[in-house]
């Protein structure tokens, strides 16, 4: 029998248990919620397993053998074809962000960094907020700063600092570069 199948008729001796009274059908309702509570918990991290494993095969163990040999790319008897291509990710940390940001600005690459401040103002102060600009501090304004690196900008700039080989400041800026392999059936 097929899990579905199992499931099914697990679902039909459920239905067909009918206790006496609605407080025992509550009872039997919410029993049959923390079962599955449980299943499901233990099933999310059978799939996080699995999935860290396909990508320590995905991203060392495949990689590492390409180099071995030599090879990016490789077409296998059934036709699939096996590519091992170089990753980036950056995401710079809260923690890390005023220093990534003067490292940036320091070294040229202050335009990477938004700026954006907010106000916010009352009804029929329209007016006012035109002004904004010129005078925002002497009006008393409360205002909100917010800096940002847009994180497929900054994965753009690892990359293309990293392939003229320059240095970065990689913990810094929260980078990584690894290795990803594909495999696509032809």
């Amino acid at each position: 029998m097929t899990a579905e199948g199992d499931l099914i008729k697990l679902m039909q001796e459920d239905a067909s248990f009918q206790p006496q009274d609605k407080m025992g059908k509550i009872g039997a309702v919410a029993t049959d919620i923390a079962e599955v509570d449980v299943e499901i918990q233990k099933l999310k991290e059978e799939l996080k397993q699995k999935e860290d494993y396909r990508t320590k095969l995905s991203e060392e163990v495949l990689p590492s053998l390409f180099s071995e040999v030599g090879l990016t790319e490789v077409k296998l008897s059934d036709g699939r074809k096996v590519k091992v291509s170089e990753y980036y990710r950056a995401a710079i940390k809260v923690e890390n962000r005023d220093a990534a940001y003067t490292w940036l600005r320091n070294n040229g690459f202050g335009d990477l960094v938004k700026n954006q401040i907010t106000c916010s103002f009352g009804r029929n102060e329209d007016e006012k907020a035109s002004k904004l600009v010129s005078d925002l501090n002497e009006k008393g304004y409360e205002s909100a700063q917010r800096e940002w690196v847009e994180p497929s900008t900054l994965r753009a700039f690892v990359r293309e600092q990293y392939e003229a080989g320059r240095e970065l400041p990689m913990d810094l800026l929260g980078a990584y570069i690894g290795h990803k392999t594909t495999i696509k059936s032809e």
